[in-house]
């Protein structure tokens, strides 16, 4: 079972994805739009604002990179005062299906248990279609194996214990395991249909093989209304 353990080195370098705020598009984009985009890019939104200030330029004439990254943080700030239900999802060693790395989708983790971490916790009792925000708060940590995404620059980090890592926000879903008949597999679909960083990447390689606590918190704006619609195919 543990062989879709993701910890093999990327097979081939992977589309790091459309940018979600092209310059040919940015005068069409209002500033509401260039927020959101930050919020669900920031590793991207942080590059704008690097080159932004290397080069001495706005990204806008009437708006900068930094100002946009300023908005969103205020905004997701708001966003999390806001949330008034939490749902504890389970608990055990976090990783994620190796074809999640390979596809760029970053959608689904799991949870492994036991003294070989062999066992998957299931997720039968998930909230499926309730939109939120997946938590994972660090409870035991040790130093991940995993190679990490190399076509991203990216490497595990060992958090701290205690630590509540935001993995993404959406609609919550979970996939079934073909052999053993439970859902083993849990994820959130995105708003804005995009087929990649479902969820944060950067985020997930800092809770990989870590022993972590996954919530759903849930904001007053959505709790109570779960949606129907299953996630989109891989």
């Amino acid at each position: 079972m543990v062989d879709r353990v993701d910890h093999e080195q990327r097979d081939a370098p992977g589309d790091a994805g459309a940018m979600p705020y092209a310059r040919r598009h940015d005068e069409q984009l209002t500033r509401a739009d260039l927020v959101r985009a930050a919020q669900l890019r920031p590793r991207l939104a942080a590059e704008y604002a690097e080159l932004e200030a290397e080069i001495g330029h706005r990204f806008r004439n009437d708006l900068s990179m930094a100002e946009i990254i300023t908005a969103a943080e205020q905004a997701a700030t708001a966003e999390h005062t806001e949330e008034t239900a939490t749902i504890e999802l389970g608990q055990g060693q976090l990783w994620w299906p190796r074809f999640e790395r390979q596809s760029d989708r970053y959608g689904t983790v799991f949870l492994l248990t036991g003294p070989d971490a062999e066992d998957y916790v299931s997720f039968e009792n998930a909230p499926v279609g309730q939109p939120g925000r997946l938590v994972a708060i660090v409870v035991e940590t040790r130093r991940s194996e995993h190679c990490g995404d190399i076509a991203r620059s990216l490497a595990p980090v060992t958090p701290t214990v205690g630590e509540e890592i935001t993995l993404g926000a959406g609609t919550l879903f979970t996939d079934t395991d073909a052999d053993l008949g439970i859902p083993t597999a849990v994820g959130l679909a995105p708003d804005d249909n995009r087929d990649i960083d479902w969820l944060d990447p950067r985020a997930l390689y800092r809770c990989h093989s870590q022993t972590v606590r996954l919530e759903l918190r849930i904001s007053s704006h959505t709790n109570g209304h779960a949606r129907d619609t299953r996630p989109r195919a891989a």
